[in-house]
């Protein structure tokens, strides 16, 4: 959950942030966005001096094939079951944020409450997340995919609730426009099911042109261009692990008979300049480029480290 700059002109106004963030939207046409897309991976190349040195193996190979085919691949699970059920414990545990700013349990929100996320601090302070979405495996399909060390740009975990009175933009099909190049990665927290509000991805939508404005889209509108078999519905058990591009067409369910729990990354080319990035303090011990913008080395780990060579 991490906050959103100010780009609209006002007290806060961020015009250099507004520049970047629009200024890539407005490049709807696919072949626009990959040959921008590869002239700013080849930049990021330079500057971190060198290829990417995590293992590729076959899954690796699959999973790309199918994202830059499809826009959709399933991962087998990057941790034992027993590791996701103690993470999932965790947050289920843990303060979500509440409607007025505060923090409050879960079981607490108010009757009808449609989704509820939980801070940063608390995400990234939940043992072995990190460890998790900086897997090897994941960092080199994002690598691959993206053409260079791929930048976390966004992590969240939110809860998603049935008999909501309202539905959130993320339960209707849309497309996310973050930045030039990205993907997400997704982990079910709990178990999905066609009543659990599963992820839905409409596959090869990702390579499509798109409107300057971002909106919602029918479920007619779907089937109408892109046909009703393309729809990929995700369910699956607690761990069920998959990564999309999600400049494709997607939305995530609203729950009929019970809730979900869900993970969720972006890898990116770039920050978000829709973002306004606050790094938490953490020794953490992984990779500092691609988790800059969420986290910040504290001072005596990072003489620690230091003194180590």
């Amino acid at each position: 959950m991490i906050p959103y700059a100010r780009l609209k002109p006002g007290p806060g106004f961020q015009a250099r942030r507004a520049l970047f963030y629009y200024g890539q939207r407005m490049a709807t046409a696919p072949v626009i966005r990959r040959a921008l897309s590869f002239l700013i991976a080849a930049a990021v190349r330079v500057r971190q001096g060198g290829p990417v040195t995590w293992p590729r193996d076959g899954t690796c190979r699959t999973v790309l094939a199918d994202l830059k085919k499809e826009g959709l691949a399933m991962l087998p699970p990057l941790v034992p079951r027993a590791e996701i059920k103690r993470i999932a414990d965790y947050f289920r545990g843990a303060m979500v944020a509440a409607p007025n700013g505060g923090r409050l349990p879960v079981e607490q929100l108010p009757a009808g409450a449609a989704a509820a996320d939980y801070s940063l601090e608390t995400v990234l302070a939940c043992p072995g997340l990190l460890t998790l979405v900086n897997a090897p495996r994941v960092l080199r399909i994002a690598a691959d995919y993206l053409g260079c060390k791929p930048t976390i740009s966004s992590i969240g975990v939110r809860w998603t609730f049935p008999f909501s009175r309202e539905a959130r933009r993320f339960q209707s099909f849309h497309r996310d426009v973050d930045d030039w190049r990205f993907l997400k990665l997704f982990i079910y927290l709990s178990d999905v099911d066609a009543g659990s509000g599963p992820h839905s991805f409409v596959r090869r939508s990702h390579d499509t042109a798109f409107g300057l404005t971002t909106r919602a889209y029918t479920q007619l509108e779907i089937e109408t261009r892109f046909g009703g078999h393309k729809i990929a519905i995700v369910t699956g058990p607690m761990g069920t692990t998959f990564m999309a591009d999600t400049l494709g067409v997607h939305c995530g369910g609203r729950p009929t008979t019970g809730p979900r729990l869900m993970l969720q990354v972006q890898y990116s080319l770039l920050p978000v300049f829709a973002f306004r990035y606050e790094p938490v303090e953490s020794e953490a011990m992984v990779d500092a480029y691609c988790n800059r913008l969420l986290l910040r080395q504290r001072p005596h780990a990072r003489a620690r480290r230091g003194r180590s060579f």
